[in-house]
């Protein structure tokens, strides 16, 4: 067995330790309540689907806040999601205060749009969700934000950067006034980086042929996942990525550190990471050229179960 296969197994067997047992003793909520900021009039899209990866990879409920116009196609596309229209109101941050206590994890980015009024909002959301120590997963137009105003987010208690090539430029250029040019085979030590100079406890997941992971503790090393995927890059895979790793993240807290060995935000990263690239797999083994992410987030339960479960060990 390669190194690389050994180290994919090991970080499996940590993540199958902290994923939840069904059980008649739940209540609703206790597997994951998630909080997704995006959606504007053009980008609907990705707030549905990092919902949907949330809830298909388990959790219990999910919040998506965005503008009034996308409100409706949003509540269109499915019932499950529960749409709060209030990022374009004068009083948005009054109205999204109550909302924070109840919820574990908080998306930023999925179709968020580059509107000046809602960027201010966002700012604010992230202070408020600093002092409250709020675990981020931060994306797309999201990351746009932090590479524009990058002390936003230094230094913060708990984030996961998940940029692809191009926001990682941006990235490099806000934060360290670097140029690196995007391309899908990044260095692990410029992830690792990027990852130090925002802060120990700031993860930077790059998306590309292979997924790099780093955080911001000094002396830590990259961690990488490159198995499956496929050549088929539809929009809206990231999107899948994001709810899926805030669901995992919130299970690596309840599971505690006793239960793994890595950091629950690598852990999550890791995890979704995993998952999308199999879920990807299968589902281009069945469209092929015509595969959409419609189609891979329909994969995520029988993968699940197949890396996640069929040797669950606890």
């Amino acid at each position: 067995m390669s190194t690389t296969v050994s180290n994919d197994e090991r970080m499996l067997k940590g993540i199958r330790r902290v994923i939840p047992n069904l059980n008649n003793t739940k209540y609703k909520g206790q597997d994951g309540r998630i909080g997704i900021f995006g959606g504007s009039l053009e980008y609907t899209g990705a707030p549905y689907y990092a919902a949907m990866s949330a809830l298909r990879t388990g959790c219990d409920l999910v919040h998506i806040f965005c503008v009034k116009d996308a409100s409706f196609p949003l509540k269109a596309f499915s019932p499950e999601p529960i749409v709060h229209p209030v990022l374009d109101q004068y009083d948005a941050i009054k109205q999204i205060r109550p909302w924070l206590d109840r919820l574990h994890i908080i998306i930023i980015g999925p179709g968020l749009g580059r509107d000046d009024k809602v960027f201010k909002i966002i700012v604010e959301l992230i202070s408020i969700c600093r002092d409250m120590k709020k675990p981020l997963v931060i994306d797309a137009d999201g990351l746009f934000l932090i590479s524009q105003k990058p002390d936003i987010i230094k230094e913060y208690p708990g984030a996961v950067l998940t940029p692809n090539a191009m926001e990682f430029s941006r990235l490099v250029k806000g934060v360290l006034d670097k140029n690196v040019q995007p391309t899908p085979m990044v260095k692990a030590n410029d992830v690792k980086h990027l990852a130090d100079a925002l802060g120990k406890n700031v993860i930077v997941l790059h998306k590309g042929a292979k997924d790099v992971i780093a955080d911001g503790h000094k002396g830590t090393e990259a961690v990488s996942c490159g198995l499956a995927g496929s050549g088929r890059r539809c929009g809206g895979q990231g999107d899948l990525l994001c709810g899926a790793l805030a669901v995992f993240w919130w299970w690596a807290i309840c599971a505690g550190n006793n239960e793994s060995a890595l950091s629950p935000p690598i852990a999550a990263s890791y995890a979704a990471s995993r998952l999308v690239r199999e879920c990807n797999s299968s589902a281009y083994k069945l469209k092929q050229r015509g595969m959409l992410t419609t189609d891979i987030l329909e994969q995520i339960q029988p993968v699940f179960a197949r890396i996640f479960e069929t040797h669950f060990n606890k």
